[in-house]
């Protein structure tokens, strides 16, 4: 306990204190101290803690608004994406975690100029159907990771056919979602990997630069809350993205300033997340035959684990 502090409640019970120490006063000083001595005490690290045989179940759902301009008119097109799928814990020893991933089931819906997705994984006629050869892919591609004590990806082992990279329809639909459909590459933070690996307290914030897809990605944490049961975590990032496709045989380029804001909250106790809550806003422009045409989106993401 900070000597100063010590010193000033001894003076608040001494005679010749010139304010007379009331039990109201005393109460309100001896608060205050133990509420300093609290908050100096609530410091967390990045070590994380599993069970072996653990299942971690995960959900994500994505939304996603986008507005394009075109010759003079605005079209909405407005998108959801949810998934289950689920890491299992394999192996766990103080320096390092063996996970293996999969995904479970996928769910589309997708309604503008005048057309509609709505896709099950689980239904047998949308797995023949447009998205049928795209999707059985992404759930055959599972993959194992071990992690260091923080969260750091050691080995990463792909188990099946590696997913498209093809920026099309289908990883338009699925936004954060896709950072699930591959595992991360060797040296880069896993899902699991956000507090650091130094003692941080309420207020204390640090950065973190990765490559996702080629595009650099800039974050920012700092801690909000810390309990008994959880940390409070809030997160910035921005980053560009440069993405080309194909639509009724014309190419187009899209290329799109990020900016995500939220907070993650994790487990107090295993400092595995178990909840994230996000709000990316996307400005930038369609390159075209027609021209450029101004592109504007709102993409809202959930994340659960339980």
């Amino acid at each position: 306990m900070n000597w100063r502090v010590n010193r000033t409640a001894l003076s608040l019970l001494s005679k010749n204190n010139p304010f007379k120490p009331t039990p109201m006063r005393l109460l309100a000083t001896l608060t205050l101290i133990l509420l300093t001595v609290i908050a100096q005490a609530q410091k967390v690290s990045g070590k994380l803690v599993f069970q072996p045989g653990q299942v971690l179940s995960v959900n994500t759902k994505s939304t996603s608004i986008n507005l394009i301009n075109a010759m003079g008119q605005e079209i909405e097109l407005k998108s959801e994406a949810i998934a289950d799928h689920q890491f299992k814990v394999t192996n766990t020893t103080e320096e390092s975690h063996t996970l293996s991933h999969e995904i479970n089931r996928i769910r589309l819906t997708s309604e503008g100029m005048g057309n509609s997705i709505d896709f099950d994984s689980q239904k047998e006629k949308d797995l023949n159907g447009q998205f049928g050869a795209p999707i059985k892919e992404l759930l055959g591609n599972k993959y194992s990771l071990v992690i260091d004590g923080s969260g750091n990806t050691l080995i990463a082992m792909n188990q099946g056919n590696a997913t498209s990279s093809d920026p099309g329809m289908l990883a338009q639909l699925l936004g954060s979602i896709n950072e699930f459909t591959g595992s991360p590459k060797q040296g880069e933070a896993s899902f699991f990997k956000v507090l650091p690996s130094t003692e941080v307290g309420t207020g204390d914030g640090w950065t973190n630069t990765i490559d996702r897809n080629g595009s650099k990605v800039e974050e920012a944490y700092s801690i909000a809350e810390i309990n008994d049961n959880f940390i409070l975590i809030n997160y910035l990032a921005n980053s560009a993205t440069t993405s080309k496709g194909e639509n009724m045989g014309m190419e187009f380029t899209i290329n799109v300033k990020n900016k995500t804001e939220g907070k993650i909250m994790v487990d107090r106790t295993s400092g595995i997340v178990k909840e994230k809550n996000l709000k990316t806003t996307s400005t930038g422009t369609a390159s075209t035959s027609f021209g450029e045409i101004p592109v504007n989106t709102t993409t809202t993401s959930v994340v659960t684990i339980n």
